[in-house]
């Protein structure tokens, strides 16, 4: 019987399409030039793309490769600012899986691999969610801060914060179902041996290849929690 459920922030119970487009479209505008359009951002994250490799492609399509730099630094200054979160959205109907779990006494969970916690949970309080959740697990709980955007170290971050959940819980993994949106999730929950849901994504990189149980959105999730939790 699943007795905890720990749900992954970005991309998961969050909607980051528009708070991505700003990310480019704000940089770009305080270095004097046109931004990549939505429809190449949405298409090149869909190849699993990162902001990098897309601004490097736009930059030299435009002639202004010698900006890239210049561009990642106003990235990370622009998302490293509290304001930024305003452009982030919380998906439909998670609040009603929040409220259903809070009423059936089921414990949840929230981790997040990012660097600033206090911008995250500033986002639960503004959108009055925070309540819901027993406790947050962030990267800096772990005693490290390591770049979030190599493949390796995002599974180190997934993987560490889970097995820590485990200790604080004193919980069997088995007891424990993980919900996220990526490969490094499902490794994450593959080396534990915790019961994973895949949050499919339009906007990211399906990753079609992986043989799991997915969700397209948040009402699937609800009926999944439902059969693996609450049967």
């Amino acid at each position: 019987m699943i007795n905890l459920i720990i749900l992954d922030f970005d991309d998961t119970i969050t909607d980051n399409r528009l708070l991505d487009f700003k990310a480019f479209e704000i940089p770009c505008k305080n270095l004097g030039i046109h931004p990549p359009s939505l429809k190449m951002i949405s298409s090149s994250r869909k190849k699993g793309l990162l902001a990098r490799d897309i601004m490097q492609k736009h930059l030299k399509k435009i002639g202004k490769s010698n900006l890239l730099s210049d561009f990642l630094s106003k990235r990370d200054t622009f998302l490293s600012d509290s304001k930024s979160m305003y452009h982030l959205q919380l998906k439909k109907h998670v609040i009603p899986i929040l409220s259903l779990l809070k009423r059936k006494k089921i414990k949840c969970i929230l981790c997040s691999a990012r660097k600033n916690k206090q911008m995250v949970k500033s986002f639960l309080k503004y959108n009055k969610i925070d309540s819901y959740f027993f406790t947050t697990y962030f990267m800096h709980d772990l005693g490290f801060v390591i770049d979030n955007i190599v493949r390796s170290n995002r599974v180190l971050i997934k993987t560490s914060l889970l097995k820590q959940i485990i200790k604080d819980e004193h919980i069997d993994p088995q007891r424990v179902l993980y919900v996220g949106n990526s490969s490094e999730d499902l490794e994450a929950a593959t080396l534990l041996k915790i019961h994973f849901v895949y949050v499919e994504n339009d906007y990211l990189n399906k990753e079609s290849d992986l043989d799991i149980t997915r969700i397209s959105n948040m009402i699937d999730l609800k009926q999944q929690i439902q059969l693996l939790v609450l049967k």
